[in-house]
């Protein structure tokens, strides 16, 4: 309720806040996955209610904590969101997101089916889910923090293909743990589904109370007296 937030080309925007504040359900509402009942959400002016689905979403790409493959070849797994799309350009997704070498030792290569000779860990699925959106190329990206539930092992390289994707795009994070988003454009604190403050790390360290006291549970600092008072 009562959002108004605009995200500039090229900028990294986080949401933080507690459990059930709004998170996933406000960044799901620029995908789609439900319509807004009262204003609207525009991409370049233009209402995303009145785009057709193709359209839409060749603008926006989103990889979720917990991602699923479809059942078929790896290949199409990533070929999915680009049509036509060349068993080059796959695999040059794939070497983007540190998944190649993986696919390549499975029984049949990039033609094995997930599920049947494609048994793939959780780390090495969002891996394929990030090829597929770098051979997408979507200008906006929306995340929900993909490496907090991976193995340690699979952490660093799911946050290099991140990296990757990343680079040059527009994101929307929806940030679980703080200190990865220290560095986003603008961060904005939802509480009981409203924006209740919004900034960069800094400032909402020493100004807002409640991302104080959020940043100091996660064990990542304390912050000082006067950020809580």
């Amino acid at each position: 309720r009562d959002i108004d937030l605009a995200l500039e080309p090229g900028t990294v925007t986080a949401l933080v806040g507690p459990s059930g504040a709004g998170k996933s359900t406000m960044a799901q509402l620029l995908l789609r996955f439900w319509d807004p009942t009262t204003g609207r959400i525009t991409i370049g002016g233009v209402d995303i209610a009145g785009m057709p689905p193709d359209t839409l979403y060749s603008k926006l790409g989103f990889i979720f904590q917990d991602t699923r493959l479809l059942h078929a070849s790896v290949a199409d797994n990533i070929g999915f969101g680009r049509a036509g799309a060349t068993r080059e350009a796959i695999e040059a997704a794939a070497r983007s997101a540190q998944i190649h070498d993986r696919i390549m030792a499975l029984p049949r290569g990039y033609a094995s089916v997930v599920g049947e000779d494609a048994q793939l860990s959780g780390g090495e699925v969002q891996r394929v889910t990030i090829a597929r959106a770098l051979l997408a190329n979507p200008p906006i990206l929306v995340l929900d923090e993909a490496t907090a539930f991976a193995a340690p092992e699979a952490e660093a390289e799911i946050q290099n293909a991140l990296s990757q994707l990343a680079a040059d795009r527009t994101l929307l994070v929806i940030a679980h743990r703080l200190n990865t988003i220290e560095r986003a454009d603008q961060i904005c604190v939802l509480e009981r589904g409203r924006i209740v403050a919004r900034g960069r790390h800094d400032d909402l360290l020493q100004h807002d109370p409640l991302y104080a006291r959020m940043w100091c549970a996660s064990g990542y600092g304390n912050p000082l007296v006067e950020s809580v008072a």
